[in-house]
């Protein structure tokens, strides 16, 4: 396989996944805002904060409410994560690789692009963004299906899988991120505030139902923590997506650099001590994985993509 062809199917996969859960997260944002109390910590800035892309935005917007992160985050195309651009790239990717994947998914993914650039134009998207959300993810869903279900497990379907899962894990993070930064003020409201909020973040990432049959406790804020980022059994934990890629690369040629920093990644992540991380620290954790998951796409760049 060209080195070409396989970084495209691997990027097409990370802008499908990426627009998938940039959707989770405006979705358990506004699950937040009407949800929590005005007062107890919640703010659009934030999210433009966790994905970062402050300065993108501060260059084109003075107000960071809610119809300026919205517009930034669904419809902007100035903004490289924004819906309506990695559906773009997505498309565009898959637009010059259509031999190498199933006409149906070709189908699906133009007609995800073609939805996104009608109802994210529309001057009212925000009425209905509850509805175009829910669609993007649905639509994804099915690509990512579809891929799994039709398209020949050889080399060209395992770079599909490497840039699906490393992207899943780096978005996983960035929603575990909202929980971070959202400071509930001390009071009697406190604990049950705080299990709402994680009980959207367990929502956000479809993660609610299988929380509960496999940790079969209250919905706590450690509990959910550790489950979203350690349980290897979870298709949307940072865990399994690792195991992932690491059966992934396997498959591959020339695997061994790009194998030995996801096992790296896996340590980290197994031999962590998450529960009981206050969220500043927290925070950081988060940010060092992101740092790792980049170093990993680096090693696969040089080794797949780009080689010498």
């Amino acid at each position: 396989m060209l080195s070409r062809v396989a970084e495209r199917l691997y990027w097409m996969s990370r802008y499908i996944e990426r627009a998938e859960n940039t959707a989770r997260l405006l979705n358990v944002y506004s699950l937040l805002m009407l949800d929590l109390p005005r007062g107890v910590g919640v703010h659009w800035r934030q999210l433009i904060e966790i994905t970062g892309a402050h300065d993108i935005f501060n260059s084109s917007y003075r107000s960071d409410g809610e119809p300026s992160v919205l517009r930034f985050m669904a419809g902007d195309r100035n903004n490289p994560s924004s819906l309506i651009t990695t559906l773009t790239l997505a498309r565009e990717n898959v637009r010059t690789t259509r031999d190498q994947i199933p006409s149906d998914a070709w189908k699906t993914i133009n007609e995800l692009y073609l939805f996104a650039k009608r109802r994210l134009a529309s001057p009212n998207f925000r009425k209905n963004i509850h509805h175009i959300l829910s669609e993007v993810i649905a639509l994804c869903q099915q690509t990512t299906g579809l891929l799994a279900g039709t398209m020949s497990h050889g080399p060209g379907y395992q770079f599909v899988r490497i840039g699906r899962n490393i992207e899943r894990a780096d978005m996983t993070t960035r929603i575990i991120d909202v929980g971070s930064a959202t400071l509930i003020a001390e009071g009697n409201e406190r604990e049950r505030l705080a299990n709402r909020l994680w009980m959207n973040i367990l929502h956000a990432l479809s993660a609610h139902q299988m929380y509960r049959q496999n940790v079969r406790r209250r919905i706590r804020r450690d509990n959910v923590i550790q489950y979203l980022i350690q349980d290897t059994r979870f298709p949307r934990s940072v865990a399994h997506t690792l195991l992932q890629l690491e059966k992934c690369t396997e498959q591959l040629p020339n695997y061994e650099a790009t194998l030995q920093s996801i096992l790296r990644l896996k340590a980290i992540v197994n031999e962590a001590d998450v529960v009981g991380l206050a969220d500043e620290t927290l925070h950081q954790f988060i940010d060092d994985l992101q740092v790792e998951f980049a170093e990993v796409h680096k090693v696969m760049n040089s080794t797949w993509f780009s080689p010498n």
